[in-house]
């Protein structure tokens, strides 16, 4: 369902003349002004030559930079090295070389030191936007304006229009609006592919053989020495590590004397081998099949007047154990947070938090898209990390004129004039989900019931064009769970089509190998209770059937509580009190078959 799931200025100096005065008095009065002007004409904290053409410091000396040589009034100041920029820092003067070596000005000439802006590397995959800037691992300032990539205020001539500039493993990368990536190094920028799509370690994965292991967040980890990095940085393992292994996504090492260790948010800790740890026992293959929509998180409405506690006691007696909440910003998610915190605690149902951007406009471009997708993950994600461990980017996202004609399962049924806002926003989403908890699964999901031609394109790098051939070259869009909608005014999901050969889950299977949720799912709102009931019971039954053949792991029925008048997909009615026939359906479905 769309919507929310169903949703200063310049200052003029006129020179005035008449009266007496000769042209001594003149050049005098000459003088004193360029006197004061100059006094005043101190360049600002952090000037950088180049891109400025001079540095007046505090006494009013002009320094310039010519072929390598710092001048100050014109005259070689004699700098050691060959200095390609000079900076103005707390009215010193400073100059640093193409090696990243610093000198700074004094009394005496020249002396070697340290970069006086002390250590401001930017963090492992920061993007700009929406970043103001990326500061890399030699104080090198890389700023993005109108496409074009400074370092430091001088342009390095990238050769596409950047979108976005992002700092990964201390190195600078940018993509264009085609998500075609570059690298920057010594040689300037060169073509690349997206750094973080390194395919994570497969299970039980050794350090050595393997030269690293690169984890779900697409870290790589290494071994030298006995000392365990992750992206060239040392973690401060408190042993001298022989092996590292990875399990379960999870990166453990051990010593020579057989002692093991785990990484986690805290950094290392001591543990056991986790390959002898006893199977976790388990009555369900699929703990979170049965799930239901709800709005817990709305402010206003039915579910704002039930506790978290009333909400999880109708979920337990309904069997279910995933809980879809529809999350449109930080208040909604820090409700969601409480819940999961208070009644939902210890009690085996998950939720699933599903971001819906409110504002987002396909008819924006790509990079304020991210942007607005990126920053809204972010605000939602910091009150539920740690909280849930799946959260679904989108809700029907391209419900809402992307597909211009047709039924959606071909290129050319889409508005390419709106696909780079679609894209931007999905990405955005996901990036901010992984910036703030990388062990979350995220998913993305369509509405239209034969849309999954736009998760093929958004997952194989392609643009459409019109065309019946979308373009190629776009970086693919990557996910961890396929999520799905399907209603039963669409029929059968494995009969789908005008002619009904088209079998959905197989289509989703062949084309992302990834587990399948169907995130919503519901009865014709029009049917009488009776029917109601039967579909309810059926497509439980159906998709149960199923669940293993096509690696179904969640369905979750839209919804549990009538929102509206045009809103009635629920098990209970609007009172939030009386449950329809097809409550029973439900419960008696799931209290006779375990997933």
């Amino acid at each position: 369902m769309t919507g929310l799931l169903a949703s200063a200025g310049s200052l003029a100096l006129a020179a005035c003349g008449g009266g007496g005065g000769g042209a001594s008095e003149a050049t005098s009065a000459n003088a004193a002004v360029d006197k004061a002007q100059a006094k005043t004409a101190e360049s600002a904290q952090q000037t950088v030559m180049p891109p400025a053409a001079q540095i007046i410091d505090a006494g009013g000396n002009k320094w310039t930079l010519v072929n390598g040589q710092v001048l100050q009034g014109g005259v070689n100041t004699n700098c050691p090295v060959a200095a390609v920029y000079v900076m103005y820092w707390n009215h010193t003067v400073y100059c640093e070389n193409e090696y990243a070596w610093w000198y700074v000005y004094g009394s005496n000439g020249w002396s070697a030191c340290a970069d006086p802006r002390g250590s401001t590397e930017s963090g492992q995959q920061t993007v700009m936007p929406p970043a103001a800037k990326i500061v890399d691992v030699g104080n090198n300032v890389y700023t993005l304006s109108n496409g074009a990539v400074f370092r430091n205020g001088v342009n390095t001539s990238c050769p596409v229009a950047a979108v976005y500039v992002m700092y990964w493993n201390h190195t600078v990368y940018c993509e264009n609006e085609y998500a075609s990536w570059y690298v920057y190094g010594s040689n300037g920028w060169s073509a690349t592919t997206d750094p973080r799509q390194a395919a994570e370690s497969a299970q039980e994965t050794v350090v050595p053989p393997a030269p690293s292991i690169i984890d779900a967040s697409g870290a790589s980890w290494t071994l030298s020495g006995g000392i365990v990095s992750r992206n060239n940085v040392n973690t401060n393992c408190p042993v001298a590590a022989v092996y590292l292994m990875y399990w379960n996504h999870t990166v453990y090492c051990e010593n020579e004397y057989a002692s093991w260790y785990v990484y986690g948010s805290n950094g290392w800790s001591a543990t056991t081998d986790p390959r002898q740890a006893a199977p976790a026992t388990s009555t369900s293959k699929f703990p979170l099949f049965y799930g239901i929509n709800g709005h817990m998180a709305y402010p206003t409405g039915v579910y704002s007047t039930m506790s978290a506690a009333q909400q999880v006691a109708i979920l337990k007696d309904l069997g279910v154990t995933n809980y879809r909440a529809d999350v449109a910003g930080s208040g909604m998610a820090q409700t969601v947070a409480n819940a999961l915190n208070g009644a939902f605690k210890g009690s085996g149902i998950s939720i699933l938090p599903c971001i819906v951007p409110m504002s987002y406009d396909q008819t924006a471009s790509e990079s304020s898209q991210y942007t607005l997708g990126y920053n809204l993950a972010v605000s939602i994600m910091t009150p539920l990390k740690g909280l849930v461990s799946v959260v679904e980017c989108g809700n029907e996202l391209e419900a809402n004129g992307l597909i211009t004609n047709g039924a959606g399962n071909l290129p050319n049924n889409y508005n390419p004039a709106y696909w780079p806002a679609y894209r931007g926003v999905l990405r955005g989403m996901i990036d901010g989900v992984k910036a703030v908890d990388p062990t979350v699964k995220v998913g993305i999901n369509v509405g239209v019931p034969l849309a999954y031609c736009a998760l093929q394109m958004l997952w194989n790098g392609q643009t459409p064009n019109g065309s019946a051939t979308p373009t190629s070259g776009a970086t693919p869009l990557k996910w961890d769970i396929q999520m799905y909608h399907w209603y039963e005014t669409s029929g059968m999901i494995t009969e789908a089509g005008a002619q009904g050969l088209t079998n959905v889950l197989q289509v989703l299977q062949q084309s992302f190998n990834l587990p399948i949720w169907l995130t919503e799912w519901g009865y014709y709102m029009y049917d009488s209770p009776t029917q109601q009931s039967s579909y309810v019971s059926g497509t439980l039954a159906y998709y149960y059937a199923l669940r293993q053949q096509y690696n179904v792991q969640s369905i979750m029925m839209y919804e549990l509580i009538d929102m509206t008048t045009s809103d009635e997909y629920g098990v209970i009615d609007a009172d939030g009190a009386t449950h329809k026939p097809c409550y029973a359906a439900f419960k008696a479905y799931t209290s006779a078959n375990t997933p």
